[in-house]
């Protein structure tokens, strides 16, 4: 369809896009929302050369029908000429002619006569060779007999299988005493059922989808899903090496492998290293888990925890068929990775890869703008799962907390909060403050792989690690996808494969060095971080390969920040890609400019988005939230979602929309006008834009409430501060640690008063604590560290608040609960202010076990036991509570199919 539609316009005045907001113009895109649209940007303009206007007014659309029948259909902007609009082409593309498609197990075949025959039979046969060998020539010999089998099945369609049942049923009704009928109507109705379910496990693997919960059938949304995605990822025109647009197939082909051919083989790189300093080194004992020998419950754990529908390697095998499988499987596998681990050699076959191009923007024709990610072959992925599982042990000892990404027990929300913390001082009068965005060219493409196994025997791992982590990362063949096909055969001498488990720790390694220099260039005074006084001082924040750096910005920093990235990237093989980076300084600062030059980037306005939200020298305004709002939007608008039954519909609201939500509330404190339009959006999508036949405050409670188990988001940023502030009160995080130094360097966390120059997130972190004191309890150990009078262990209260604020004085002097507590022994009658309470405190455990005192998790539901937090307990604890619903209660029993369920929650209605 091709359309004249004005819904966005530049210029007249305007310093950036203006989207119109009249309700015809919010419904067309919401419409458009889930089609492939063509959004040139401008195809009309007034032709002026001052006050030029231009918007966009004519636009392709198709919906998908139409890509089912055309899927490989283009849609391009041609020059206006003496028109003020430019003509929108739409090209029919007939499909390329490709080689046939590799093969790829379809996790449903399982239910097709003859195929586990057909496997058992393969399996039995024997070959010369190295166990790895032998295991690879197995699968080989199973793929061709899978191939075989699946040929002879019959084709019949479940359309044709559903017509033949209605007819017999038909046939069945003028003469219900015919046994022959009903043995028919009885085998149809298996066969039926079979091939829904066949289809269901097939759509499922093929679109990816993993937030649909078993039992809920979107075929339809699956198949909308699929096609997108094949659409999307098509590359329809490329641009090759002289900047010209080709559209042949062979021309594409021959240019994606020339492009990675010449990424992943470049030898411009540092082969010699200096000797390099590293903070902290692996010790003995770790070295040792790591060279443990395999156990097959480690193997075993690695293939039942793994996700079905992932993307199989080379050789066509996902996890599903090894699970299915894992009976027969799991000597020979076992073997072939006690193999690799005794001798440290991996067969070349089993690490070939497929490199399949994700655009990472819409309309994408450079493959610079193409992510590759590795498609390996699972029983490579069992090796390196289990090599991550051992290297997640030293991990958090190793890497330093400026980094969060990859790291047991450290969170991107606190990394978030720690960043906000800090540019909020950009605000306060007094010195001169920068922070600097810096971006990575290419970062997992490019690392040095000399420069990281160097790295890692500096870092104390053993030698015979270290190689075995480089013949994984060293001997790895590639072929690039081309719409779904592989072409070109070559190897690399640079680079970590975006899908190898393996590659997430050792960049974190690699990143791991830029601290060091970083931390080497402050202890010189070189670099001067933006507090000097608070401990720990933090210079620079990671995760991943988002990099901040927050300093004072003399001339003298600027430039020694722009050698240690010149010296990095020349060792690490990670350059800095100066176009996209940017520096923001405070208001205050002089000659931003010059500063600016000395680094070597643009400078940049705040706000700007890091990891994901806004970061702003203020509280966060309605407006900095519009992205998390437009999220919302485009995951319920257009034809896919409306694929999806009322189930589906609060399915993807609960476990995408909310889980974005959740991970925006713990990381800023998001305006109640945004939550208030997020939780519109949802509710207007889960009954298609009709009426509510329930209201969402009731939709958002338990189910034995009467509700469907969402939450409201309110709620949900009450129970996220209170985990903001359990994180704080248990500690050890850098982001902890640092808020302590800054605000309660004089005072303690539960008698501490709110003050104004607090900021937003402390502010609601301190009025959590009536609430969170009531969920936790103290365990001391003996010689406690406790404050006798104002931390909250006696059961939920501190003895300042059970004896009185008119003991503030005493409670100055600094006691802790050593003072009544002696060779694990309570004495409360040797202080006076403790021996009235002495049957209450004798109650009082001490754990001998602990080096420390700590808190423990006491909520209600499943958190309360284990002394663990539970997101779940904490919710529990800040949600409003309503009555039991007994009459709902059958709804959720046992048997009742998950779509019946939310029927009959609409047909009991709300309150």
């Amino acid at each position: 369809m091709l359309c004249c539609f004005a819904t966005r316009r530049l210029g007249a005045g305007l310093f950036r896009t203006r989207f119109y907001t009249t309700s015809r113009v919010v419904f067309f895109d919401q419409v458009c929302g889930g089609w492939s649209v063509l959004d040139i940007f401008g195809p009309w303009h007034n032709k002026a050369t001052q006050s030029r206007i231009a918007c966009q007014l004519d636009r392709a659309l198709g919906n998908s029908e139409w890509f089912r029948w055309f899927p490989n259909s283009v849609a391009e902007g041609l020059a206006a000429g003496t028109s003020d609009h430019s003509p929108i082409r739409v090209g029919l593309c007939e499909r390329p002619t490709f080689r046939a498609r590799p093969f790829r197990y379809n996790n449903s075949w399982y239910l097709s006569p003859g195929y586990e025959e057909v496997v058992l039979r393969e399996m039995q046969h024997f070959r010369d060779g190295t166990v790895q060998f032998r295991m690879v020539h197995k699968l080989k010999q199973i793929k061709r007999a899978i191939r075989g089998w699946v040929k002879q099945l019959p084709r019949n369609s479940l359309a044709e299988k559903e017509e033949e049942l209605r007819d017999t049923q038909v046939a069945l009704q003028s003469d219900i005493m015919n046994g022959v009928l009903a043995a028919k109507e009885r085998s149809l109705i298996e066969e039926v059922s079979t091939m829904r379910m066949q289809e269901e496990i097939s759509t499922a693997q093929r679109a990816k989808c993993t937030w649909l919960k078993d039992g809920d059938r979107c075929t339809k949304f699956f198949y909308d899903v699929i096609r997108t995605r094949q659409h999307r990822n098509s590359i329809p025109r490329l641009l090759n090496a002289e900047g010209r647009l080709v559209g042949d197939p062979v021309a594409i082909q021959e240019e994606a492998v020339r492009f990675y051919t010449d990424l992943y083989q470049q030898t411009d790189y540092a082969s010699m290293f200096p000797a390099l300093v590293t903070k902290r080194l692996v010790s003995r004992h770790g070295n040792s888990l790591l060279l443990a020998p395999v156990r097959m419950e480690e193997v075993e754990d690695i293939v039942m925890t793994a996700n079905p529908n992932k993307a199989p390697g080379p050789d066509g095998f996902s996890s599903g068929f090894f699970k299915r499988h894992w009976g027969v499987l799991k000597a020979p596998v076992l073997a072939a990775v006690q193999e690799f681990f005794v001798e440290g050699r991996l067969l070349k076959e089993m690490n070939h890869t497929f490199l399949t191009l994700v655009p990472k923007k819409e309309g994408a024709t450079s493959l610079a703008d193409f992510r590759p990610i590795a498609c390996c072959n699972f029983l490579y992925k069992i090796i390196t799962h289990l090599m991550c599982r051992r290297m997640e042990g030293i991990m958090q000892g190793l890497v330093s907390r400026n980094q969060a990404a990859f790291i047991k027990g450290r969170s991107i929300a606190e990394h978030s909060l720690l960043a906000h913390e800090m540019v909020r001082e950009f605000s306060k009068p007094g010195g001169m403050k920068a922070c600097v965005k810096l971006d990575l060219r290419k970062a997992y493409d490019t690392v040095n792989r000399d420069f990281l196994c160097h790295l890692m025997l500096a870092m104390g791992f053993d030698g015979r690690w270290v190689a075995r982590v480089r013949e994984c990362i060293c001997s790895p063949t590639f072929s690039v996808l081309i719409q779904g096909t592989p072409y070109g055969y070559f190897s690399s001498n640079r680079g970590l494969r975006q899908g190898d488990p393996l590659s997430p720790y050792l960049f974190t390694l690699v990143m791991e060095y830029f601290t060091c220099m970083m931390d080497i260039a402050v202890h010189s005074g070189r670099i001067v971080p933006l507090f000097r006084l608070v401990s720990p001082a933090v210079s620079h924040l990671i995760y991943a390969d988002d990099l901040l750096v927050l300093l004072q910005p003399t001339m003298r920093g600027m430039r020694a920040l722009s050698d240690i990235m010149e010296e990095f990237g020349r060792l690490s093989g990670l350059q800095l890609n100066r176009e996209k980076s940017r520096v923001y300084f405070s208001s205050r600062c002089t000659l931003q400019e010059e500063r600016a030059f000395a680094l070597g980037v643009d400078r940049g306005e705040l706000p700007v988005k890091y990891l994901g939200v806004p970061l702003t020298v203020n509280y966060a305004r309605e407006q900095d939230c519009h992205s998390l709002v437009d999220f919302a939007q485009r995951r319920v608008e257009g034809w896919q979602a409306a694929g999806l039954s009322f189930g589906g519909r609060i399915e993807l609201v609960r476990s995408v929309i909310a889980g974005i939500a959740m991970f925006w509330l713990q990381s800023i404190q998001i305006p109640s006008a945004t939550i208030r339009k997020v939780e519109a959006i949802c509710c207007n999508f889960i009954w298609r834009g009709g009426i509510h036949a329930i209201s969402w405050d009731q939709l958002c409670r338990p189910r034995e409430e009467g509700g469907v188990g969402l939450r409201p988001l309110q709620e949900v940023r009450k129970a996220a501060c209170m985990k903001m502030a359990w994180k704080f009160i248990k500690g050890g995080s850098l982001w902890a640690d640092w808020m302590t130094s800054r605000y309660l360097r004089r005072t303690n966390f539960w008698a501490c008063r709110i003050d104004n120059n607090f900021s937003v997130t402390f502010k609601a972190i301190l009025r959590c604590r009536p609430v969170l004191q009531t969920a936790i309890r103290r365990r001391m150990k003996d010689e406690s560290t406790t404050d006798l009078w104002r931390d909250p262990w006696l059961g939920s209260r501190s003895l300042l608040e059970i004896l009185g604020e008119q003991m503030d004085r005493e409670a100055g002097r600094g006691l802790t609960c050593s003072r009544i507590l002696r060779d694990g022994v309570w004495r409360p009658e040797d202080y006076p202010y403790t021996a009235p309470l002495a049957a209450e405190i004798q109650l009082i455990i001490i754990d001998t076990s602990l080096t420390e005192d700590t808190w423990s998790w006491a909520g209600p539901g499943t958190g309360g036991g284990t002394g663990q937090f539970c997101f779940r307990s904490c919710y529990d604890l800040v949600r409003i509570h309503h009555a039991q619903d007994e009459e709902v209660a059958f709804i959720w029993g046992k048997g009742v199919a998950r779509k019946c369920n939310f029927v009959l929650i609409v047909f009991c209605g709300g309150d």
